[in-house]
């Protein structure tokens, strides 16, 4: 019944993609869907607990959110316009890495909390991965190009998504299998790894040339840098793939990471407003706002599932460190995504307002 369900919404899906004319997305949308499911599975599951209705209910709209991007890109291959908005900017085409990862924890989200879904889930599930092995040659495509281009000066940190559209691939389908110490499981890690030093290097090259601006030459998407981590680290947890010991080393980097990305948007902040204004300094909407709550949702994810770890491993204070972040971690989340769907609501009431005064 939920596989012949499923089919129907696929069919649904590409119908309307086909017949009525979907809005342009940006790439980077599908970091909503990230951000949406990180929030049902980690602090959702927290406070509510694991296929509550709340959780269920997020699980669903997340689904429903994914269909629509889905739809939506689906229609940009059909009316020809795919390759101006996803894929001529080489920079911008590893942003495709949110459609898998946005895939790969919405289908996590929905099968810890509607486990009755499973066989259509894993159908799913098998697609990503396919969708993984594209991306993948996409980014091998899209770095060539910027090379060639010598377009290094204009990378940020979207180029760590192969990293985590890669880790959340592992995280799916440990979800879904369930089976530890999968061979598999170790390449995924490894191989988001070598992508993220790999990254982490044009990175560094990129920024040390004295070209540039904090205020506006540092995108929200630079809060990868530590969200590729903490989902490194989740990934290898829920896989055992390292050691305690090694795992709780991947925490703490990834808090200091967090510490000094997060204290650069501080500054950042202060110099938009002065620049800029409040409105358009910190107010105006961007898909990468959705990448920040993911990475810090993916933080707080990793933290709140090592919780034993660090009771039998970690020294004292650092124990008490890490119940901290797990605890005032949660709320921040909470704050701030309730903020990011105003400010997101208020853009779409500003384009629908827009969209009607042209009409009349």
């Amino acid at each position: 019944m939920f596989v012949i369900a499923a089919i129907i919404l696929l069919l649904l899906a590409a119908l309307c993609a086909k017949f009525i004319r979907m809005p342009a997305v940006p790439t980077a949308d599908g970091a909503a869907v990230m951000a949406f499911a990180i929030f049902t599975q980690g602090v959702l599951v927290h406070f509510a607990g694991k296929g509550s209705a709340w959780t269920i209910g997020f699980a669903v709209f997340t689904l429903l959110l994914w269909l629509f991007l889905l739809t939506c890109y689906l229609g940009s291959v059909l009316d020809g316009s795919f390759k101006s908005r996803h894929w001529e900017d080489p920079v911008g085409r590893f942003a495709i890495g949110t459609w898998v990862a946005g895939t790969g924890a919405a289908l996590t989200a929905a099968h810890l909390n509607i486990p009755q879904l499973h066989p259509v889930l894993v159908a799913l599930g098998i697609l990503n991965v396919g969708l993984l092995i594209f991306y993948l040659f996409v980014a091998s495509l899209a770095a060539g190009e910027i090379a060639g281009l010598r377009l290094t000066g204009k990378l940020h940190g979207v180029i760590l998504l192969t990293t985590v559209a890669l880790q959340s691939v592992c995280l799916m389908l440990h979800e879904l299998f369930g089976a530890k110490e999968y061979m598999v499981y170790r390449v995924l890690i490894l191989l988001g790894i070598l992508f993220y030093l790999a990254g982490v290097a044009l990175l560094f090259l990129r920024y040390r040339r004295r070209d540039w601006n904090l205020a506006d030459d540092w995108p929200e998407s630079n809060c990868i840098l530590y969200g590729a981590v903490a989902i490194t680290g989740a990934a290898a947890l829920k896989s055992s793939v390292f050691p305690a010991g090694v795992l709780i080393g991947i925490w703490m980097f990834a808090l200091l990471l967090l510490l000094l990305v997060e204290g650069a948007e501080i500054v950042r902040a202060v110099l938009r407003v002065r620049r800029y204004g409040l409105r358009k300094g910190l107010g105006a909407y961007a898909p990468a706002q959705w990448s920040r709550l993911f990475t810090l949702g993916m933080f707080y994810f990793f933290g709140r599932e090592a919780a034993k770890l660090f009771d039998e491993h970690a020294p004292g204070w650092l124990d008490v460190l890490h119940e901290w972040t797990v605890y005032g971690g949660a709320w921040i989340i909470i704050f701030l995504f309730v903020a990011q769907i105003l400010v997101w609501l208020f853009e779409f009431s500003s384009h629908s307002s827009t969209g009607r005064k042209h009409s009349s």
